[in-house]
């Protein structure tokens, strides 16, 4: 399950190790979510995953591929779109692999999820300052909020501060 897949690099990635796996991809951008279609040919859903379910406003990047909930020094324009509870759409689904790069709403897509964490064996999470116009990381919410959901911290890429947790259960 990729979440904030933009065009599909994960996908891309898989294919390209001839490793066959069932992807979804989870884009808001109409743009990216466009091109996610066109890489990926299989099941993607065009809506950002939060913590909450309704509309939500959202800051349009075209340029560095950084479009967010967050306003950014980076945003040209703003409009509403959907936003639903990963707990609404995968609950009781085992998945193996979560990835979360939302541009600084990580800690809300796990929020939207919390019923549905028991399912899911690892989570990679992109926690790099890119959480609004002051460009915060998310990395210690993240990673306080997983371990209290029974996820260790298996392996960090300090150098852009992606971090991937094993469910301890």
């Amino acid at each position: 399950l990729d979440c904030g897949a933009n065009v599909g690099e994960l996908f891309l990635a898989f294919e390209n190790k001839n490793i066959d796996i069932e992807y979804i991809g989870i884009e808001p951008d109409q743009n990216a979510y466009f091109c996610l279609n066109k890489n990926t040919k299989s099941k993607s859903l065009n809506i950002c995953l939060s913590n909450s379910v309704g509309e939500i406003d959202f800051y349009i990047d075209e340029l560095g591929a950084n479009s967010s909930i967050h306003e950014s020094t980076t945003t040209n324009e703003k409009e509403r779109i959907d936003s639903n509870k990963l707990d609404n759409i995968f609950l009781d689904k085992k998945i193996k692999l979560l990835k979360i790069d939302a541009e600084g709403h990580e800690l809300e897509v796990l929020q939207g999820g919390v019923n549905s964490l028991e399912n899911i064996e690892f989570i990679s999470v992109d926690c790099g300052p890119e959480k609004g116009l002051e460009q915060n990381i998310t990395f210690i919410e993240v990673n306080n909020y997983l371990n209290l959901q029974h996820f260790k911290l298996i392996d960090i890429n300090k150098d852009r501060l992606v971090a991937l947790y094993q469910n301890e259960k």
